[in-house]
């Protein structure tokens, strides 16, 4: 029951933001490219992307995702650390925490937070299981992230 209350909530606040969007955006996509719409139909393309990503996670095992998740991790690790590099990270409204691919901008500090959400609810469940050195390690990797998100804000 409380799954699909999230579900439906999601959507909610999907609808809100896009109305927010449309209210706010539209004299703007108006004026710059003669389309009030613009800007609305650019996010309701990317939301089609974020409900099709949204559904392939609800309905995916989340012992699977529990099992991609550390690796998914360091893989946004090393995409928050590319940002950083000169030429790579692109800076928008004065912050580095851009990556283009061509034409597709990437935000990696954003990629990385379900996975974070993930690992660290896997590594501080079995808090007691773990080595010390284990710890230790999962310690350094989540110090690594809040330096990262630090960097990308500057």
């Amino acid at each position: 029951m409380e799954a699909r209350l999230l579900r439906w909530l999601t959507f909610l606040w999907l609808l809100v933001g896009l109305a927010v969007l449309f209210s706010a955006s539209y004299p703007v996509g108006d004026a710059d490219y003669g389309d009030g719409l613009y800007y609305f139909k650019r996010q309701l393309l990317w939301a089609g992307f974020g409900l099709v990503g949204f559904s392939l996670t609800v309905n995916t095992p989340l012992r699977y995702l529990l099992k991609i998740a550390q690796w998914l991790v360091f893989w946004g690790l090393g995409l928050i650390g590319a940002t950083i590099i000169p030429g790579l990270g692109t800076t928008i409204n004065g912050a580095t925490r851009w990556l283009f691919f061509g034409s597709f901008p990437l935000q990696p500090s954003e990629l990385i937070k379900p996975f974070l959400v993930l690992q660290s609810a896997k590594v501080f469940g079995n808090w007691e299981q773990l080595t010390v050195k284990t710890r230790w390690r999962w310690q350094g990797v989540f110090v690594a992230i809040l330096v990262g998100f630090c960097f990308s804000l500057t």
